[in-house]
């Protein structure tokens, strides 16, 4: 089904809303404004490479502010990249959990109030630095690494970043302020090793989703294996979440969710389906997709590696690998605290699932947030 360009049907965005909504490598549509790019050789000073700002909402202050793309104020999300042999300067976060995802290279990340434990970060592996423990990101590597970094805040909690008191003279005291860095001459909060460490999710030992939900749900595996990507791997979700990653490796502040889909083929994307009350935003770790809105695919576009596109809520969202070999997106979802993060799913399926498995497989999918009503929640 084709629709106009600039004519959005229920459930799906227009061509030209798709777009808006896709932030592409390498330029991520960032602006002059943003504090990020407005202060590149300060931020090159104090973190070593290049700071991209990616997302944050309109009222975000600090280093990811002024991004082009909106998100709930729970989190922001913004690059960086290190050239070989370069490293950051020791920093804290007073309120904000730091995910540090490599999505190219090798980095180290070291942390303490010595920064005296480290942390061996290879490709699509990831740590969660606690809020106020003190931390460095080294380039390991023998290329530009690459990491994704999202902030995670709870309600009223600030973005901003503390810096060694001895660098406070070459950075201008309005530059801090757009950048959200402070100063001073403390150490921040002991680090425990086997904590942190514990915050640390390794690519290869990952297991997706759909195999603790057939373990702990008696979902059956064929019906869970029709509802998501081939693999959807939880990385962090909210303390108390009780939805379909509720057994992740790790969890975090209210309103953020991570992680990581894999298709190995064009055909096994998750059907089109919505999300209640967060925004899904998919930032391409490797090859190409074509990403759809609508109930029928109405509307797609195209995105390559690095690039971003953010699904609003109640927007039927799906996505086909079309590289020829197996890839990967990380999924990040955001809501406000306490967010449900129902999916929908259109009622046809909800009617074959009935008939498959019986009426009780969609009570025990709406345990988990699972229900198949979308058309009625999109007002079709």
């Amino acid at each position: 089904m084709t629709m106009s360009p600039s004519i959005a049907r229920p459930g799906a965005l227009s061509l030209e809303q798709m777009n808006r909504q896709l932030v592409p490598s390498p330029g991520y549509r960032v602006s002059p404004e943003a504090p990020a790019s407005k202060h590149q050789e300060e931020v090159k000073r104090l973190y070593g490479g290049r700071l991209i700002p990616l997302m944050a909402s309109a009222e975000a202050t600090g280093r990811f502010s002024l991004a082009a793309l909106t998100c709930p104020p729970t989190a922001c999300t913004g690059k960086l990249d290190l050239s070989k042999d370069t490293q950051t300067n020791p920093w804290r976060n007073p309120d904000a959990i730091e995910c540090v995802f490599c999505a190219d290279g090798r980095v180290e990340v070291r942390y303490g109030q010595n920064l005296e434990n480290k942390i061996a970060l290879g490709r699509f592996d990831m740590v969660s630095v606690p809020a106020n423990v003190r931390m460095q990101i080294v380039n390991t590597g023998a290329e530009v690494s690459r990491t994704v970094n999202v902030l995670s805040v709870s309600p009223g909690g600030s973005y901003d970043a503390i810096f060694d008191a001895s660098l406070s003279s070459q950075v201008e005291a309005t530059v801090a302020r757009d950048l959200g860095i402070r100063f001073d001459d403390q150490a921040g909060d002991k680090a425990e090793a086997a904590l942190v460490e514990g915050r640390v999710t390794r690519f290869e030992t990952l297991v997706p989703y759909k195999k603790d939900l057939n373990r702990t749900s008696g979902l059956p595996p064929e019906a869970t294996e029709a509802l998501s990507a081939g693999n959807v791997f939880p990385l962090i979700v909210p303390e108390g979440h009780v939805g379909r990653s509720r057994t992740a490796p790790m969890y975090g502040n209210q309103g953020l969710y991570i992680s990581i889909a894999e298709c190995k083929a064009g055909t096994d994307g998750p059907p089109p389906h919505a999300h209640s009350d967060t925004q899904e935003s998919f930032y391409v770790l490797d090859g190409t997709f074509d990403m759809f809105t609508g109930f029928d695919n109405e509307s797609v576009v195209k995105v390559k590696p690095d690039d971003l596109i953010a699904m609003p809520s109640k927007v039927m969202r799906t996505f086909a690998n079309t590289t020829g070999r197996p890839a990967r997106l990380l999924v990040i979802i955001q809501g406000p605290d306490r967010m449900s993060d129902t999916v929908s799913f259109s009622r046809d399926i909800g009617e074959d699932f009935k008939k498959r498995f019986g009426d009780e497989i969609i009570e025990k999918y709406s345990n988990i947030r699972m229900t198949f009503d979308a058309e009625e929640r999109a007002g079709v």
